[in-house]
């Protein structure tokens, strides 16, 4: 039997109480660097604009399917493809307001009293208090400076257990920026073979915020757990879509 969640377990999100205080403080006439809140330092770009505009005046602001209109959800598996060459039929995209939809919906189909679940540690706050929320263990995944902030497969797969229902991965990561080589993913894959009740979620907002040369190899590429993934992403990040609070997911 599941645990009923206990609000008095959830805790609050610092970025946005940094952001509050940081505002008040601008008010006051403070000049303010917020380093607390993940939000890009351009504007969404003026074509993204242009269309959201004309599409409200064409009168396309009523209800949608569920799972979002079945353009964009063709146009994010188009876009997958292009990124990745892998194959995401619209019908396993889910279009949400925002990440923590996903994160809320995944963490909770899998949290439970006397279950674990896997979070990178330091990550985003919300992993840990949607865990404690549902009642199941939160197990921390280091993310060290000497991995250069990527987390480890042989540190990951060591922490699996019995009661490990759900790992949450991240890269490349908030809040350190880590993104974690093909060769360490490779390694992680290869040993979840031998945990196949595992399900993985697989946070990957920032996924086209990449400098100097750096790659980023979605989960989605690894075919041996597409029956157990959940991919998490969205425009907030890519296209300083912040507060039109659109993303979307990718399920089995």
């Amino acid at each position: 039997m599941k645990t009923v969640p206990n609000f008095d377990r959830i805790g609050e999100e610092n970025a946005f109480a940094v952001l509050g205080r940081a505002g008040v403080l601008a008010a006051d006439g403070m000049d303010v660097i917020n380093l607390g809140i993940g939000q890009p330092d351009f504007p969404t770009p003026e074509n993204i604009v242009e269309a959201a505009v004309k599409a409200l005046r064409d009168g396309h602001h009523g209800y949608t399917d569920a799972t979002g209109i079945l353009p964009l959800r063709e146009a994010v598996s188009a876009d997958l493809y292009r990124r990745y060459k892998t194959e995401v039929s619209p019908a396993n995209v889910l279009v949400v307001p925002g990440g923590k939809v996903t994160m809320f919906t995944a963490i909770l189909m899998f949290g439970e009293a006397g279950g674990d679940i896997l979070y990178p540690d330091p990550g985003f706050p919300i992993y840990r208090s949607m865990i404690e929320y549902t009642g199941a263990t939160p197990v921390a995944i280091p993310i060290r400076e000497e991995n250069g902030f990527a987390f480890s497969a042989e540190e990951t797969l060591k922490l699996i257990g019995r009661k490990t229902r759900l790992i949450i991965l991240n890269s490349p990561a908030n809040p350190c920026g880590g993104i974690t080589p093909k060769a360490e993913i490779d390694k992680l894959v290869a040993g979840l073979a031998d945990y196949p009740d595992v399900a993985i979620l697989s946070d990957e907002i920032y996924d086209q915020m990449l400098y100097d040369g750096e790659q980023h190899v979605s989960l989605l590429t690894y075919p041996e757990i597409r029956d157990r993934l959940i991919v998490l992403n969205g425009w907030s990040k890519t296209y300083a879509m912040t507060g039109w609070r659109l993303g979307y997911s990718i399920w089995p």
